[in-house]
């Protein structure tokens, strides 16, 4: 019974038989290289100059080479799947313990985000450019600043961290901090943060900490010692440390006790009466919000970077208290932006809770935000000294979930005393803001010129590669060879047989660079060339070709010779895009080297002659003319139609369509009827390959005769394409004859 019909009727059925493929090809090239930035031994997909110098960094005196291999072949159109090679010497920036390398995201999460890291945060990328990170990160921290007098009587105050402290008025909260800040004059010299002070106070030298010094406002910050000291500071009192001097200016001294505020408390207020750890009640003069004073760098203030940072929303509904906080990534020397100090990320309101979310439900817990978004840092481990604002400390730790928890507040050991050199943030050291400098991240070896690779870290890099159903590629570009023939033989031949393996792809390779660069004389060159190729396998995947080209670097501002394989790909994927895959891709119509000055070696005609014969594509400066790749040739050492690189990529085109069009017969009925579909797919494409000038005939056999029946049986699927492919012009003889007067040319013409 016809389908869907209880009762008599027409059915009307359509069936496809116009199916066609694409003819074009990915237009994919792949590049492993030292890059100064980046991700190690992931691919990475890029596709314009600017995309690779955002992703791995400019090019440098010792990876210019690889680099401009890349950006040239970018050059001619197309995608680049860029990696960046391993090496044991690369290390990542940390700011403290031992600096890992940490290759990618994917190492970063199975290696070290769950490991007990003896580094808080380290670099994204390997590389010494990461030492110039510093991280400054920074929590509700301190309430209020408590501004009080001198003591009437006895010694000074001596208020000491975690100390309780309670008002009549009913607020309570704990010392967060005590420091005094004297204002100078009389000035010699300067001083050094870090250090002890010594201070005359009424006649006895009392030994302080010196815990910042702004030489711009001439402002002191010192703490006292455990224990206090004898005596009360006055104005006119003398400071020295060793030879450098100072006295304490008029009115110049302010007395900052920083309040951390219990939950639910009310604020410290003027009039309110503190106790010291002597007993000594002590009336506040004035009382600000600490926040407001709060610098990251010195002159910078977190106040305008955003709001204090106190309870999330999440935090709040389950709970839990002080859970937020703010982290700035910063380019402290320079060297990533080329400006000293500029910010290059900001986080803010970010979770210290592991199970926290923002109001549209995202997760914000600090250490996956910076994972999901960070370009420059990695998260290691939680900072474990800080101010407990519980009886226990541990009940606040940073990492634990939010619901009534009241978390730890930030409390660093040290200040911003590093950036600028010399100068400390007022109020930095022992306070909420912990900066975290970043240092130990480690280049590539420099071998001469040239970062020292090793073929194994090559190998590895290609490796990612190697497999096609995982990744589609075209064009497999070398770079420079190798800095000697042991190490460039090892190295193109690993290349050659992946591209061997892989059978949809080629491999374009250069000469070494001491075969040409600086070599004067032509024959000598010449021979150079030929005597390194010859050492290299037979394959009609790979094309050789004979140059290095002298271009503008404008990142260094220098001219700089560069090796042509990425010119040569781009040459073949400009082809495909301009003309058809299977066209030549050498010659004046299609085969101009772009963005070259000149060539370290061209050939003269017997020096070229000498070159084809040895698989080697001539790479040719004519005057007036350009710089033209003169040869289509692949690497094949005998003759055959896969001998010319447009039959090779004739037949990987075809290839490549085909076979995807022969997995969708997969799992299909294999009988006549699928048998023609098949032929009713590729036939059209080949009769439009034939019309597009690719081959001149072809024949698709795909029956019975080559399918028969204990084929049929074992589940197997044959068709047989023969293909006559067109052939390039590679020679032409033009032939002038002159005749006498009279002379018929039908006599002559033969």
């Amino acid at each position: 019974m016809a389908a869907n019909q209880s009762s008599p009727g027409v059915v009307i059925q359509e069936r496809d038989l116009t199916t066609i493929t694409s003819l074009s090809t990915a237009n994919v090239g792949v590049l492993a290289a030292p890059f100064e930035l980046g991700p190690v031994e992931e691919v990475v997909d890029v596709a314009t100059e600017k995309g690779l110098v955002e992703l791995f960094g400019e090019p440098n005196e010792y990876n210019y080479e690889y680099w401009f291999t890349a950006s040239q072949y970018l050059a001619y159109g197309g995608t680049l799947k860029a990696i960046r090679i391993s090496s044991t010497a690369l290390k990542n920036g940390v700011n403290a313990g031992t600096a890992p390398l940490i290759k990618n995201l994917d190492e970063y999460e199975s290696t070290f985000e769950d490991a007990a890291n003896n580094w808080e945060f380290a670099a994204r990328t390997a590389g010494s450019k990461g030492n110039s990170i510093g991280i400054f990160v920074t929590d509700a921290g301190a309430d209020q600043i408590a501004v009080l007098p001198a003591p009437g009587s006895g010694n000074e105050h001596e208020f000491v961290a975690d100390e309780a402290l309670s008002a009549t008025s009913g607020a309570a909260g704990k010392v967060f901090k005590y420091s005094i800040v004297l204002t100078v004059d009389t000035l010699v010299g300067s001083f050094t943060p870090g250090a002890t002070t010594t201070i005359n106070i009424g006649g006895s030298n009392e030994t302080v900490n010196v815990l910042a010094w702004d030489s711009t406002t001439k402002k002191l910050e010192i703490g006292l010692p455990g224990g206090g000291v004898t005596g009360i500071l006055a104005d006119t009192q003398a400071i020295t440390q060793g030879t450098n001097s100072a006295a304490i200016a008029s009115s110049g001294i302010e007395r900052r006790l920083y309040i951390g505020l219990d939950k639910d408390s009310i604020s410290f207020a003027a009039s309110d009466s503190v106790q010291d750890t002597n007993s000594t009640a002590v009336v506040v003069t004035s009382v600000r919000g600490e926040y407001a004073e709060r610098e990251y760098l010195p002159g910078f203030k977190w106040v305008n970077v955003a709001p204090r940072p106190g309870t999330s929303g999440y935090a709040s509904a389950a709970g839990g208290y002080r859970d937020e906080l703010h982290i700035l990534v910063v380019d402290i020397d320079g060297k990533i932006t080329g400006n000293a100090g500029s910010v290059l990320e900001r986080f803010i309101g970010l979770s210290k809770g592991s199970d926290a979310k923002t109001s549209v439900g995202e997760v914000n817990y600090y250490p996956t935000v910076l994972k999901q978004r960070s370009s420059y840092i990695y998260w290691g481990s939680h900072e474990a000294t800080g101010f407990a604002a519980t009886g226990t400390a541990s009940d606040g730790n940073f990492g634990q979930t939010v619901a009534g928890r009241q978390f730890n507040l930030l409390r660093s050991s040290g200040g911003t005393t590093d950036y600028p050199a010399g100068a400390t943030t007022l109020g930095s050291k022992n306070n909420s803001t912990w900066y975290y400098r970043l240092a130990d991240g480690a280049d590539y070896t420099v071998a001469g010129t040239s970062y020292s690779v090793g073929n194994s870290d090559v190998s590895s890099a290609y490796d990612l590669v190697s497999d096609p159903e995982s990744q589609t590629i075209d064009f497999i570009l070398t770079g420079p060879s190798g800095a000697d023939d042991a190490a460039a033989i090892a190295k193109v031949t690993a290349l050659v047989n992946i591209v061997e393996e892989r059978r949809d792809c080629m491999l374009f390779v250069s000469p070494r660079r001491a075969n040409v660069v600086g070599v004067a004389n032509k024959t000598t060159a010449t021979s150079n060339i030929v005597d390194f190729f010859d050492q290299l396998p037979s394959s009609s995947y790979v094309a050789f070709d004979s140059g290095y080209k002298y271009m503008y670097d404008k990142y260094n501002d220098v001219y700089r010779y560069i090796p042509c394989n990425g010119d040569i790909a781009g040459l073949c994927l400009q082809t495909t895009e301009v003309a058809e895959p299977w066209f030549s891709p050498a010659g004046f119509q299609r085969g101009g080297i772009r963005n070259a000055i000149k060539l370290a070696y061209t050939p003269n005609k017997t020096q070229r002659d000498t070159l084809y014969s040895s698989r080697i594509n001539p790479i040719v400066a004519f005057p007036g003319q350009g710089i033209i790749l003169y040869g289509d040739k692949t690497a094949q050492s005998f003759a055959s139609a896969f001998d010319r690189i447009n039959v090779r990529r004739l037949f990987l085109t075809i290839e490549r369509v085909i076979s995807g069009a022969a997995k969708s017969q997969l799992f299909e009925q294999n009988d006549e009827a699928q048998r023609g579909l098949f032929l009713n797919i590729v036939e059209p494409y080949m009769r439009d390959v034939q019309g597009r000038r690719g081959v001149t005939d072809f024949l698709v056999k795909c029956d019975a005769s080559n399918n028969p029946p204990d084929a049929v049986d074992r589940g197997e699927f044959y068709a047989e394409i023969y293909v006559k492919p067109t052939r390039t012009i590679n020679y032409i003889t033009l032939t002038f004859v002159a005749t006498r007067t009279g002379v018929s040319f039908g006599e002559v013409a033969n």
